[in-house]
């Protein structure tokens, strides 16, 4: 890279500087330090195991001693979305919607509460095993992407209610 180059690349950063921009995953940031401090509830059923368990596997486990407790509840809708010619129901959509809370279990306290939402599809074939499977994996997939929603909006507000 040439050191004209340089220069503008280091004049383009100057308005980032200037506006307190600073990385949400950088060492030492909010979003790092609330990794391990969330507990996690326990919701009964298939999409509550798979929201339940992505929500885990992206804020690393802990035991009922962490400081906080992550609540929600997911409400998923199935609508017919293709009709074939001879009224066969051949694509179905998927939205979900997730509230969540997250609650200072020393002061019982709500530190701050939202909500997502997410879509997907899956086709429905002739055959009920090839249908059920692709609704259990699309299902699989609104979870988890409810659920990585859930942490990309936590990660960005932890400044705000993480002690």
């Amino acid at each position: 890279m040439s050191l004209f180059r340089k220069i503008w690349f280091l004049l383009a950063l100057l308005p980032l500087a200037a506006c307190g921009f600073e990385p949400v995953y950088g060492t030492g940031t909010a979003a790092t330090n609330m990794l391990g401090k969330i507990e996690i509830q326990v919701v009964k059923g298939r999409n509550g195991f798979e929201m339940r368990d992505r929500l885990l596997e992206r804020l690393g486990a802990v035991g009922v001693d962490a400081p906080y407790l992550l609540s929600f509840k997911t409400t998923i809708v199935s609508d017919d979305l293709t009709i074939s010619d001879d009224n066969d129901v051949t694509r179905f959509t998927l939205t979900g919607a997730t509230a969540f809370q997250i609650t200072d279990k020393a002061t019982q306290t709500i530190v701050y509460n939202n909500t997502v939402t997410s879509n997907t599809a899956y086709s429905a074939t002739s055959g009920t095993y090839a249908t059920s499977i692709a609704e259990r994996d699309a299902n699989v997939r609104l979870n988890r992407d409810l659920a990585d929603e859930i942490i990309t909006i936590l990660s960005i507000t932890a400044k705000d209610w993480l002690k």
